[in-house]
């Protein structure tokens, strides 16, 4: 049927008015007449058009002429009357949500602009946006009351999501709920004086009085939940819609009207008290409530979509040049300020300022976090040569040093007491304690947090300071990262900002806060530029904080009189007047060369995959001169090797695999040396970050081209630039053109090998990283498909994960993708990583059994185990009804649309070396041939990241990555698992020699490295736990919060 609109079309205009109006404790300032871009100033001219005529979680809102507005990937359109050609709207960077259409005609949205979501109204064609809520925090799913007086909308302005309401003519606020839970996604009854609203897992109504009453409870069943009320133009029903796993249905009432249709989790348009309109399957639907009949409204859009042409980073695989080290890890001034302790190239060094650095290690193991003690003659720092990090102090004026920690976990991050008597530290679940250096005591005195920053000591040592997350709500998970000060002595916890009210610290790993000797100042790093706040005895700011000097800074600390701070920047050692900013240089004089393989290697394969044949070549000789593959010839017996000879005659080589998705630092404190050796043990010979703590990823870089440190080829970069909220620990906050282009800085000094955006980071800021990735050759990848690849993206790093929207516009909340997905991706020539967290198809016996299960730390070995425990027989849905099933599904939609599929893990939140292949078994098994699965691991991935003329297949004059596996992965994919050996650019590596630091008789080589030590017997145990009360005021701090947290995925739901 037509669709036609119940309201009658009003005259009524907004009163723009500036300037600001205090409702309670609330100061809102109206915007008028802020206006997004102008389509045509954004054209492309190398624009490739894509029309689609379905929607992957589309929106419909009814207007009064018949037509319907619509949300189709971020942009909004208008359907005519009777379906067609959509027109559109607004703008890729308004990215306008949510619409809802006033008795007039204008159109109320939810946009994200300026990096937070607000309120805007623009008129029924597109014309005048303007913004009607300002601030920081977040103004969602607006709907216009029935007279057009009024807008109804969720916030988290009030500390929790509540229900507030916006005069259109004055912009006065008001809020009309305050529970503690989240309400949100308000619906106004005909009277225009109670509003419906989603409260938590229920549906309630707020009457004009504020009391309330429930319209639906919450289901009983945790795994369904309601959502998207709206009542009948009579007032007496209301439509809802409820969803459980991979269903979800349209209910009026308690009564479910629809079965079998994928319900889009948006409000139902009620066009009578018979008729709603509502989106399922990918289309405008409306639905007669009499008759139970359907009629989907036809619409046809077009995107034009930027190219993604540019000239690639040319990556040297054959260098053998000297190269400045600036892979400077966690540089430390001595409080003399005479020497500097750092990590890099796998070892610890100690250097005069200005003078040689001396390496204090030389050895296989990671050293890590080296701090001084405030007489300067110690140091303190984690290493794993006892098999997991323990924390080790050195005397320097001896170089005797003894193992001080020996407990279960890993012991990292220590921070001297004032007096030397204590080291603070943290494990690897986020936990804090103190040791008592004397007596071995061990005091847990925070339990975990949620990925927290490095501590440091009150001048009394009487508090300890670091980062840590403050979430602005629970419906969402972001917040901003500030200075979290607890009493030694209770435990007592308080959060501090670092500045103004939504400031947040740049990263939760090595940018502070650090307390200045004398006490009264912290110093941290905000908007990437160093800044010291004045503090009291207790951390309480004292004083607004001031920008020290504005250089692109990390890592800061302080001399010991606390007049100078020795930071990073892009890539050079800064120290500074603490006073003035004055800042100099400090050279360190360190280099290392690639290295890069020489001689010659002949293998003998049984079978040989080389990535493009669909079948097995036999019996054949791969001759490796250097690190390139020389000639791949039939074997012949007899013939004379000169160089060492490999028989692989029963197992089939192939190409190395690609991870495509790592965040290879986000726990490689803990691993230690045993990430790349598990890796490599799996058959990855490149692993790809997406983002890491960027200084631990340089480091790793070079120590692995160098050869220091063992594991895969290493493609790195830095923290994923975000907007104005973060989560990890090591994404970057930005609110400003001017901070973008900071951390771009930094992406070019430090030669990235991708940059990526995450969440919160708007459309144009999205623009403006894209464009500086592709100037350096790079690929820059997010979340999104929409905005990303409307703004000149290369694809996304899942098919669907976080969003800032709550829900994702390529995946719909049963897990289904519609033809606008595939068509984005595929004619857009977009890639998307397949980042499935899966270990469903990874067999208990099969990971029981697998002695490379010793590679891993004990924790995440325990935790693979119970994992797969259950797995006695592989999944199967033939009729893919699981979520997993068709997310595969879609993901071959992609692949045969034109786009590019990858493979990726997310390890280390995915299991690092086993996930990879979980991905792969999984996409086999829900319908994949093994060639096109393994070519996302190979072929593809090389493509994606522009060196397949290098890596990828296995031909004369390619780079020698490959590896040996038990079995015809091409009939098979499981047998890609079973891997006895792996070449990295000529470089070999049995699974013998990667597992014999950490299995059977070469144990005791751990044992005796640590018995080098000297001095009392290592802490083994925590003598006392935390005061589990101390953290009660913060909600986001209780145990089962923290430990969801951690055990997560990157989730669109």
């Amino acid at each position: 049927m037509p669709v036609s609109h119940r309201r009658s079309v009003s005259q009524h205009r907004t009163a723009r008015r500036a300037g600001p109006v205090v409702v309670g404790a609330v100061t809102v300032l109206t915007v008028s007449l802020v206006t997004a871009p102008d389509p045509a100033a954004t054209a492309d001219t190398r624009a490739v058009p894509v029309t689609v005529t379905e929607g992957t979680n589309l929106v419909a809102a009814a207007a009064p002429d018949g037509s319907v507005i619509i949300d189709l990937q971020g942009q909004l359109f208008r359907v005519p009357e009777g379906g067609g050609a959509a027109e559109r709207l607004t703008t890729v960077e308004a990215e306008a949500a949510q619409p809802d259409v006033g008795p007039d005609g204008r159109i109320a949205y939810q946009g994200y602009a300026d990096g937070r979501f607000h309120i805007w109204i623009t008129e029924p064609d597109g014309s005048d946006p303007t913004q009607f809520t300002d601030g920081g925090f977040d103004d969602r799913e607006p709907r216009w009351s029935p007279d057009g007086s009024t807008i109804a909308f969720s916030s988290d302005r009030g500390g929790s999501y509540d229900i507030w309401t916006v005069d259109v003519a004055t912009g006065d606020l008001t809020r009309r709920t305050d529970a503690p839970g989240q309400e949100h996604t308000p619906a106004w009854h005909p009277d225009g004086r109670t509003l419906a609203y989603v409260a938590d897992a229920g549906i309630e109504a707020v009457a004009a009085d504020g009391s309330t009453r429930t319209l639906a409870p919450a289901p009983r069943d945790e795994q369904t939940s309601l959502h998207a009320p709206s009542w009948s133009p009579d007032g007496e029903h209301l439509a809802h819609v409820r969803h459980t796993d991979t269903r979800a249905d349209l209910v009026i009432d308690d009564r479910a009207v629809t079965d079998g249709e994928d319900v889009f989790l948006f409000p139902a348009e009620w066009l009578d008290d018979d008729h709603l309109l509502y989106t399922a399957d990918g289309a405008l639907r409306t639905r007669d409530l009499t008759t139970g009949t359907t009629h989907d409204v036809p619409f046809e859009a077009t995107f034009a979509l930027p190219g993604v042409d540019y000239r690639r980073k040319d990556h040297d695989f054959d260098d053998r040049s000297r190269h400045a080290v600036r892979g400077i890890l966690t540089p430390m001034l001595s409080p003399d300020a005479t020497q500097v302790a750092f990590v890099a190239l796998n070892d610890l060094w100690l250097m005069p300022l200005d003078g040689k650095p001396r390496r204090l290690t030389d050895d296989r193991f990671a050293e890590i976090n080296p701090v001084f003690s405030a007489d300067g003659r110690y140091l303190a720092y984690a290493a794993d040569r006892a098999g997991t990090p323990d924390l080790y102090v050195r005397d320097l004026r001896t170089d005797r040093e003894r193992r001080v920690t020996a407990l279960d976990g890993a012991e990292v991050s220590p921070a001297f007491s004032p007096d030397g008597t204590r080291l603070a530290f943290q494990d690897q679940d986020g936990a804090t304690y103190v040791l008592d250096l004397d007596t071995g005591a061990v005091r847990e005195l925070v339990p975990s947090v949620f990925g927290p920053g490095r501590p440091s000591w009150s001048a009394d040592g009487t508090t300890l300071a670091f980062a840590a997350v403050k979430p602005y709500s629970e419906r969402f998970r972001e917040g901003t990262s500030q200075i979290l000060t607890v009493d030694v002595a209770t435990g007592e916890q308080t959060f501090h900002a670092p500045g103004a009210e939504h400031a947040s610290l740049s990263t939760r790993g090595d940018d502070g806060p650090v307390w200045s000797p004398d006490g009264r100042s912290m110093a941290f790093v905000v908007d990437s530029t160093l800044r010291v706040l004045p503090v009291t005895a207790d951390g309480t700011p004292a004083g607004p904080a001031r920008e020290l000097n504005g250089e692109v800074a990390d890592a800061p600390s302080w001399s010991g009189d606390s007049q100078d701070l020795l930071y990073l920047s892009n890539g050079e050692l800064r120290l500074a007047d603490a006073t003035t900013g004055a800042a100099r240089t400090v050279d360190v004089p360190l280099y290392y060369r690639p290295d890069t393989a020489r001689g010659r290697t002949v293998i003998h394969a049984g079978a040989f995959w080389d990535g493009e044949s669909r079948q097995l070549r036999h019996d054949v000789d791969i001759v490796v001169r250097g690190n390139r593959i020389a000639s791949v010839t039939p074997h012949r017996d007899g013939t004379r090797h000169n160089g060492p000879f490999v028989d692989a005659s029963d197992l089939t080589v192939m190409p190395g695999l690609m991870d495509s998705h790592v965040h290879q630092e986000y726990e490689s404190r803990f691993y230690g040396d045993r990430q790349g050796r598990v890796s490599l043990a799996y058959g990855i010979t490149s692993t790809l970050s997406v983002g890491d703590q960027v200084y631990r990823a340089m480091e790793d870089r070079e120590s692995l081209d160098s050869g220091a440190r063992v594991g895969p080829r290493f493609y790195a970069t830095g923290e994923p630039i975000d907007g104005s909220r973060v989560y990890y620990n090591f994404m970057r906050p930005t609110t400003s053109d001017e901070q973008v282009e900071r951390e771009l800085s930094r992406a070019k000094a430090l030669d990235y090998d991708m940059i990526k955006t995450y969440v919160r980071l708007p459309a144009d800021r999205m623009r403006t990283v894209i464009d500086t990735a592709h100037d350096l050759g790079v690929p820059s990848a997010s979340h999104y498909l929409s905005p990303g690849a409307h703004v000149g993206q290369d694809g996304t790093t899942h098919l669907a994960a976080t969003q800032r929207l709550g829900y994702a516009r390529t995946l719909t909340a049963t897990a289904t993708s519609y033809g606008d997905v595939a068509a984005l991706y595929g004619q857009g020539r977009r890639s998307v990583t397949a980042t499935l967290f899966t270990t469903d198809f990874l067999g208990a016996e099969e990971i029981a059994t697998d002695p490379r299960l010793a590679l891993y730390p004990p924790w995440t070995r325990q935790e693979l185990l119970a994992d797969t425990a259950d797995n006695t027989t592989a999944p199967s849905d033939p009729d893919c009804d699981t979520a997993d099933c068709r997310e595969v599904r879609a993901l071959q939609a992609v692949a045969d649309a034109g786009g590019r599929v990858v493979a990726g893990t997310d390890a280390p939140l995915a299991y690092v070396g086993t996930g990879l292949h979980a991905n792969l078994r999984e996409l086999v098994g829900y319908g994949w041939t093994p060639y096109d699965a393994l070519r996302t691991a190979t072929v593809n991935a090389a493509e994606n990241l522009g060196v397949a003329d290098d890596v990828g297949t296995l031909q004369p004059g390619k780079v020698a990555d490959l590896i040996m596996v038990r079995g015809n992965p091409l009939r098979d994919v499981d047998a890609a698992m079973h891997v006895e050996a792996t070449m990295v650019g000529g470089h070999l590596h049995t699974r013998d020699a990667l597992l014999a630091p950490y299995t059977g008789d070469h144990e005791p080589a751990l044992v005796a490295a640590a018995a080098r030590d000297t001095g009392p017997a290592p802490a083994t145990t925590v003598s006392q736990r935390a005061n589990p009360d101390a953290a009660a005021r913060y909600w986001w701090h209780a145990p089962d919060v923290v430990a969801a947290a951690y055990d997560h995925s990157c989730s669109a739901y």
